[in-house]
């Protein structure tokens, strides 16, 4: 078991040490050699954990991506209420865990695309995930007849709009963005004067 432990930690190193250059340098420009010291950690150590630097970034891909959706649901969890607050909720949890883990944060979202063909299908799981969480609150107060994939699309608006915020760098927290978020995301199921008037009043 103790050894067991030693690997996670060392793993744990390694995937935040990769966060911290992938973050820093850019995904592209990133080597081995720079998540290794990033980490401290020996080269050795390295390629007993991990095959490549794209193995790397795929795990850690995973972590984050999943970390998010955990954090986004079990926000909601904690809220009895209508659609509207579970959505605010939901989004509230997400740019909380994105604002303590900056690095990963960065490194998953804008430095994503960049790993390519090797991200698509994780990239569209991703999608899938949260829009699942989405589509709990849907036909809740809905306006009319909405198409089957409208969660997808509202999901990957999100994305780009946190895309763009992180790359612009802005020195406002991330949670700053959560009345506008929670409207973009609310519009399709309320309508924009419903959706307006929703946030205000949160």
């Amino acid at each position: 078991m103790r050894r067991e432990l030693v690997d996670h930690h060392h793993r744990q190193r390694i995937l935040a040490g990769a966060a911290a250059a992938i973050a820093e340098r850019g995904y592209r420009q990133v080597t081995v050699a720079h998540i290794v010291k990033s980490a401290a950690v020996g080269r050795a150590r390295f390629y007993n954990t991990f095959s490549s630097k794209e193995d790397c970034f795929l795990a850690l891909y995973d972590a984050t991506t999943a970390a998010a959706l955990a954090a986004a649901e079990a926000a909601c969890a904690e809220v009895d209420g209508d659609f509207p607050a579970r959505l605010e909720a939901s989004l509230r949890g997400l740019l909380s865990y994105l604002e303590a883990e900056p690095a990963a944060a960065r490194a998953c979202i804008v430095e994503g695309p960049e790993a390519g063909a090797a991200l698509n299908e994780r990239f569209e799981g991703v999608i899938h995930d949260f829009a699942a969480l989405l589509r709990r609150g849907r036909g809740k107060g809905a306006k009319g007849e909405l198409p089957e994939t409208v969660e997808e699309t509202v999901v990957g608006g999100l994305y780009w709009l946190l895309y763009c915020a992180i790359l612009d760098a802005e020195p406002k927290r991330l949670g700053d963005l959560l009345p506008q978020l929670t409207e973009f995301a609310a519009i399709p199921f309320l309508g924009s004067e419903a959706a307006r008037g929703t946030i205000a009043a949160g």
